[in-house]
């Protein structure tokens, strides 16, 4: 098959990036712009590793009838994948992504309940990274990368992931730059000046904090974007300039300098109040956040007087909620600034039986005192635990954990680790914190028991993993993190 041959193609399974996938002349095709059901005409892009690419040019029948896309950019940019899809047909697909996904584990699971879909399609992100560029042209770029791209940028005037007051940040920033002659850093040469601009948008609070990466501080120029755009936007509660002069393509840095405000905002889910600093991590849909913890702590259920362990806590997001469940929790995180605004956010909501502890799980876990915890759990980064990890967390012996993640190709592998040291799946379901893409959050309750003998996964469907252009498990876009 040669580059913009037409094909026509019966799409049967789906990527763990949200593209369909089909097969012509016993090889695989990746098809973007199709999801299993479609009938299509399609464009060969070329081949990788023995699987053709290829985009959908006409979809001739379907099971999941289109709309019109409401972002002028989709299609190109490398955020939404499924604006075109009706949001119950997006729900119902990721709910067959995970069968497929967890098919591969090894363990007896039971039926998923059904899936919890976010309260809104869109405006729903609290946290969005932009990067600075140029394009071919000269034209000056804030904005998102390109699909498949880690070097072309789309200039966005309105994303509809993230507030009206983020999209005014994003175009005030990019004008002020502009006029003003500042240079964008260049990924080839290491030079310029301007890298990222990360906004974060308190759903529940209305606070709003931008964090603008420069490669050099202090700076003449930035003082006067800085002032510029604050005086233009007296709405921006909190502005930091951070420096990062390190070749890493990262929205973060060695130093930064607070120009208006604190530093940081708060944000509230539930009845928890969190301090969020330019580096914590928090779940971008605030508003999903709060049901999704709220499911973990009616699954956790009343603790009394047992200990609970939080691996991977963060800024103690799901710690905070059970500490009044139990008698004490302790959490494990390895991002120093994120254990501070622990400790932070435990004293600002008057909470005093969480401990925090700094370092990685790995690390951390084999050398914790004897003591028994009645629940642990593990909310680990889109690449899972590290096997040390999940070694150590098995000989804990809990007799519950609950694991929440945002890949399930990788729980799958976790899963699979501890059913060999005895534990099954309870129950599971999945949570979408991110509409109009492949992603959402699974939670899953395991018990200690009896090694599983067999596996029986209802309804599972075909699902492969779409390698990104490092070789890795996808493709990453600026801005989604």
């Amino acid at each position: 098959m040669k580059r913009d041959e037409e094909l026509v193609l019966e799409v049967t399974g789906v990527t763990a990036d949200g593209d369909g996938t089909a097969r012509i002349a016993d090889r695989p095709v990746i098809v973007t712009r199709a999801v299993p059901g479609d009938r299509v005409r399609a464009r060969v892009l070329g081949r990788r590793r023995g699987t053709v690419l290829a985009t959908a040019e006409e979809i001739l029948s379907t099971s999941m009838p289109r709309r019109e896309a409401p972002c002028p950019l989709f299609g190109r940019c490398g955020g939404c994948r499924w604006q075109d899809l009706r949001y119950g047909d997006q729900l119902a697909l990721k709910a067959r992504m995970v069968k497929a996904a967890l098919s591969r584990a090894g363990l007896p699971l039971p039926e998923p309940e059904p899936i919890l879909g976010s309260p809104t399609e869109f405006f729903y992100r609290n946290k969005m990274e932009f990067a600075f560029g140029r394009s071919r042209e000269g034209e000056f770029q804030l904005g998102l990368h390109a699909r498949g791209s880690f070097s072309r940028l789309l200039n966005l005037e309105r994303c509809l992931l993230q507030s009206s007051r983020s999209n005014d940040l994003v175009a005030a920033t990019r004008r002020w730059a502009e006029t003003l002659g500042l240079f964008p850093y260049d990924l080839r040469r290491h030079e310029g000046l301007l890298r990222f601009l990360t906004v974060r948008d308190a759903k529940a609070t209305g606070a709003c904090m931008g964090n603008l990466v420069v490669a050099a501080y202090p700076d003449a120029g930035v003082d006067r974007l800085t002032e510029a755009v604050l005086a233009e936007l007296p709405g921006v509660d909190t502005w930091v300039t951070t420096l990062h002069r390190g070749k890493a393509q990262v929205a973060a840095g060695e130093s930064s300098v607070t120009r208006r405000g604190s530093g940081t905002i708060v944000e509230r889910c539930g009845e928890v109040e969190y301090e969020v600093s330019p580096r914590s991590f928090l779940q971008t849909n605030t508003l999903q956040a709060e049901r999704l913890y709220g499911l973990v702590s009616a699954w956790a259920g009343e603790i009394g007087g047992g200990r609970v362990l939080d691996l991977y806590c963060g800024a103690g997001g799901i710690a905070l909620q059970l500490a009044r469940r139990a008698a004490a929790v302790w959490g494990i995180e390895s991002v120093p600034e994120a254990v501070t605004d622990g400790c932070c956010n435990a004293r600002r909501n008057g909470i005093a039986n969480c401990t925090f502890l700094s370092g990685t799980v790995e690390e951390v876990l084999p050398g914790l005192p004897e003591t028994r915890f009645e629940l642990v759990v593990v909310d680990p980064p889109r690449a899972g635990m590290h096997e040390r990890a999940a070694q150590a967390l098995a000989a804990l012996r809990a007799p519950r954990i609950l694991y929440v993640s945002c890949n399930p190709l990788t729980l799958a592998v976790d899963l699979e680790r501890l059913g060999t040291a005895g534990y099954r799946v309870r129950r599971l379901r999945a949570v979408d914190l991110f509409p109009q893409t492949p992603h959402c959050e699974l939670l899953v309750e395991l018990l200690l028991g009896p090694p599983p003998v067999s596996l029986t996964v209802p309804g599972a469907a075909h699902i492969i993993e779409q390698e990104g252009p490092d070789g890795g498990g996808g493709e990453v876009n600026q801005g989604m993190v």
